[in-house]
Formats: C-alpha cells, structure tokens, sequence
C-alpha cells in the first residue's frame, strides 16, 4: 500500500474527447474509490490527511484512462534555482535543448545578450560542469515512507561525485535591464555556478565577441502588440550588424519571427523548430 493513513491524497486531472467530460465528477469518483480501498486497508472512517503528499493525477483521452501517483510535484523542468523570473522566463528544458543543439562543453565560453533570469547561461553551466538536472531541488516522493530514507542523500552523492569541478568553462551574461541582471546573479547563486558567469549590463547594439571562439546562444525579444513586434524587428536588425557567426564565433537565436533571417541579413546554415511554451518558433543556427 503507497498511501498511509494519515497521508494526503487529492486527485487532479484532465480529460479530452471523452464522454466523462466533467473533470470535477472525476474527481469525486476516483476520491471515493480510493477512500473506500483505505477503508478496507486500515478499517477506519476517516482520512485527516496531514502526512506525505501523495498526489494522484488522472488522464482520460477517449476510452482511455491514466490514474498515476506524482513522484515529482513541481514539474521536472523546474531545476529549482528559479525562484523568481522576469516577464517571460524560458523553460529551463527547452533552454537546456538549445545550449545541447548550440555544442557547448566543458571547455566553452558561452554568452547571452539577453540573459533575462540568466537561465540560459546557467543551463550551460550546469551542462558543462556536467551538474545533474534538479540536484538543487525536492522532489515529492522524497517524504514517501515506501522509499528509504537515505536513497536521495545516496543519489545527489554520487551526482556530486562526477561534477566537473575542474572544466574551464565560462559564461558571460548581458541584458540592458538591471533588474533582469540582479534575477541572474540570484539564480545563479542558487544553480552553485555563479562564480562561472559573469553578469554585466550592455546593450546589444554594443555587443563585441568576448573571445576569440564562443558560442552566442540567446533568446532575443518577440514583441506582442505592434509597436513591440517593430521594436523586436529592429533589434534583429541590430543583431545582423553585431554578430559575424564563423571564425570561431557561432550564434544560436529562437525566435517565432518568420522574418528573422530577412532581417538580420543571413539566411541560417540549420534551422529547428521548436516550443517556447505553447509558442511556435524557429531555432535559427549560424556555425559555419
């Protein structure tokens, strides 16, 4: 038996194109069955759910149905270094998929010149330093009596043990926001990582290669309504005079922008689609 019987148990969930429609009504119906199985289990009346949290989630496509225990809580694409972001923060995955796409090593010098939260420039880091994903972070089955107490100290050991303490990677971090740079600083204070970035205010029509070989990775700004799409236009624009991909310098840019290419005065050597959210756009890579 998973669920104690002084354990919380709430159930959530979705359902889609099916006749059990009413998510709510779900709910109440998989709450009672697995009341009534505790029941049975630990012959009492009632549950005070006070203990571990045991959530169960249900999924119904069609005829299908999913009933599932979240190990996790929050979602695994929460490293747990981000506890404050600015206005649109990238997932901390998609980042960690574009630094994976964009090459970067152990050795590499990375920089973002709109870092935002810095999550991309921390992504590498943890990437480079070879820093398992979500070290730093809890995880909800942590409290479950059914797992031994000392099986989460083992595992973040052993992560620890193959860290690359000794990689020379760095990261540079810019952004023309100052409060966007002090969110940097935090994160990657709480990443472990922060004596491997270095976090400075610029703007990116300033932007000079800090090396003679890096990896320009960055998720530059989209804009809305219309005013914010031109000012986002003239910022790729901006971007085409600045960045010279080849000799050694190679830039990676997301952007949902169908234009981008046009405007920034390249056409890309590879492009890869990908999701920012639930936001279509394209990964345009320079690197020859």
């Amino acid at each position: 038996m998973y669920i104690g019987q002084k354990d919380k148990f709430p159930v959530k969930g979705s359902a889609l194109h099916s006749v059990l429609h009413s998510v709510p009504d779900c709910q109440s119906i998989i709450k009672k069955a697995v009341v009534e199985r505790l029941k049975e289990r630990y012959h009492i009346e009632w549950f005070e759910e006070t203990g571990a949290l045991y959530q169960i989630q249900f999924t119904i496509m069609k005829d299908h149905v999913q009933i599932l225990l979240d190990t996790s809580g929050a979602g695994l694409h929460k490293r747990g270094y981000r506890k404050n972001a600015n206005a649109a923060p990238i997932r901390e995955t998609l980042a960690a998929g574009m630094v994976d796409l964009a090459r970067v090593h152990a050795d590499s010098l990375l920089v973002d010149p709109f870092c935002g939260s810095g999550t991309i420039a921390i992504e590498a880091g943890l990437k480079a330093l070879n820093i398992a994903p979500g070290l730093f972070r809890k995880f909800t089955c942590e409290d479950w009596a059914l797992l031994p107490k000392n099986t989460f100290k083992q595992l973040r050991e052993e992560a620890m043990d193959v860290i690359k303490k000794d990689a020379p990677f760095k990261a540079y971090a810019y952004d023309i926001d100052p409060a966007a740079l002090e969110l940097t600083k935090e994160n990657a204070k709480k990443a472990h990582i922060a004596g491997r970035i270095h976090v400075a205010q610029r703007d990116v029509k300033d932007f000079k290669p800090d090396a003679e070989r890096q990896i320009t990775v960055c998720n530059p700004p989209y804009g809305e309504r219309l005013l914010e799409v031109k000012e986002a236009e003239r910022i790729y624009k901006t971007m085409g005079e600045v960045f010279h991909p080849g000799d050694g310098q190679t830039f990676f840019a997301i952007t949902p922008h169908e234009r981008f290419e046009s405007l920034f005065g390249r056409k890309a050597d590879k492009k890869r689609k990908l999701y920012n959210g639930m936001i279509k756009c394209n990964y345009y890579m320079y690197f020859r």
